[in-house]
């Protein structure tokens, strides 16, 4: 039976007002490269690959009618996307090269009006009453937020944004696709081997995943790309570039 893929790529976008977003710097080039290199190589096994991720985000660069591109913006719309495609498709495999992003704009705030606020708590309560918990309740539910359904003004000096956590969209995929062979992604910067192999076996452990791709920031650049593919008893291979970690990914996982 030939094999239904899912490749994630790129940011998320998490919108903090209707112009202004917090996203990263991940362009999708890698995720691109493995779509391209699972259809140079195993075409007649495939039936379809679902290629998720942002508009501007990099596309492979070969013209293929088994790709589905399947545009997102946030992080809640990258889990919604992944939830329709599980329901109406048998998935093989999913490889979430997705940079998936960390934070979720939760309000914005002048800050002279959070100042205004705490200094009423301060005055209007005793010394003993005000609380580390209660000036925190300040922070995670003030009252004079700014309406951020438009756009802000452009004059403030001292706007504020409140983020709070996105999901971890990994942690979703074998609860929705539990048959569904899992390649994940960890990316830290500057560490030894080491670290990072703990780091991506715990990352794999945690989320049921077959394979993790650990990369090292400090090692990409300049046409190289550096990573380790980390399986259930460690360190499958290490690569050199984005080619050779799809090559290594391809064989795996076929």
């Amino acid at each position: 039976m030939k094999k239904k893929i899912v490749v994630t790529a790129g940011p998320t976008n998490e919108r903090i007002d209707s112009v202004m977003k917090i996203t990263n710097m991940s362009t999708g080039a890698l995720g691109s490269v493995f779509v391209e290199t699972f259809l140079e190589n195993k075409e007649d096994e495939i039936e379809k690959i679902f290629f998720i991720s942002t508009k501007l985000t990099y596309k492979p660069r070969i013209q293929n009618s088994k790709i589905e591109y399947v545009t997102i913006e946030s992080t809640q719309d990258l889990i919604e996307a992944l939830k329709k495609i599980f329901k109406e498709n048998r998935i093989d495999m999913v490889v979430h090269s997705a940079a998936v992003g960390d934070y979720v704009g939760k309000y914005s705030i002048r800050a002279e009006e959070l100042v205004d606020e705490i200094w009423d708590v301060i005055q209007e309560n005793p010394l003993e009453a005000i609380t580390k918990e209660r000036l925190m309740g300040v922070f995670e539910n003030p009252r004079a937020i700014a309406d951020s359904s438009g756009k802000m003004s452009s004059y403030e000096h001292h706007l504020m944004t409140m983020f709070s956590l996105t999901p971890k969209v990994i942690g979703t995929i074998k609860t929705l696709a539990p048959e569904a062979k899992l390649v994940g992604f960890k990316l830290l910067d500057g560490v030894e081997k080491e670290e990072l192999l703990r780091v991506a076996s715990n990352l794999r452990n945690k989320n049921k995943a077959d394979y993790i791709v650990a990369n090292d920031l400090s090692k990409i650049g300049g046409g190289k790309h550096w990573a380790m593919v980390v399986g259930e008893d460690g360190v499958v291979c290490e690569c050199q570039t984005k080619k050779e970690i799809a090559m290594a990914i391809v064989k795996l996982l076929f």
